[in-house]
């Protein structure tokens, strides 16, 4: 009597597993997400810095700091702590044709670096946001370490250098909503620098 309890109990634990395994809705796993990112409301403000050679427009939610590591006076970054980015300007003032040809040939070997990960880059005038500027925005698309430099310039002494980098190893398709909301900025930066 107590194997034939024994053998019961065993074939109900087998045949229970059984039927937890053969269920029949298909297991379909969620799709890979990313999490929901809370732009905000864009108000800007002017940026003045009284021994600056040049002012311009940023963000409520951006803060410019002085460059640390700046080789050459006036450098500064505009930091964006909600998404942990930074914009990298570095300014040169310049004497001659010589010179501002030599500052443009630099920026562009440094655009054009990210040539072996980038699937393109697209050059965008810069007067095209501010008809007092000379220059061009480079949109560098692809998994690069940043997807955006400029230069700006008047042609005569002032060359006002950009690159936006994310603090954080990021993809390109994971970042994109935030590289978009933040070329609004650049854009808006550009549209309103000016030099003094």
């Amino acid at each position: 009597m107590k194997i034939q309890l024994h053998k019961l109990l065993i074939l109900s634990i087998i045949v229970t597993a059984i039927n937890a395994c053969s269920n029949e809705s298909d297991y379909v796993p969620k799709p890979h997400a990313y999490p929901r990112v809370m732009l905000p409301i864009k108000t800007y403000s002017p940026i003045n810095k009284a021994e600056s050679p040049y002012q311009f427009e940023i963000p409520q939610y951006a803060s410019i700091v002085e460059d640390k590591s700046a080789v050459n006076p006036y450098w500064y970054n505009v930091e964006f702590p909600v998404f942990d980015a930074t914009l990298h300007l570095t300014y040169y003032k310049f004497k001659n044709n010589i010179d501002l040809d030599s500052m443009i040939t630099d920026t562009r070997s440094l655009v054009y670096k990210h040539l072996q990960k980038a699937e393109d880059i697209v050059e965008d005038p810069v007067d095209a946001y501010n008809p007092n500027l000379r220059g061009l925005i480079y949109h560098i698309q692809g998994n690069t370490a940043t997807n955006l430099n400029f230069y700006a310039t008047d042609s005569s002494q002032n060359f006002l250098r950009g690159a936006l980098y994310f603090n954080q190893k990021t993809d390109k398709d994971s970042v994109l909503p935030i590289y978009q909301y933040l070329m609004q900025d650049v854009n808006h930066i550009l549209k309103t620098l000016s030099w003094k």
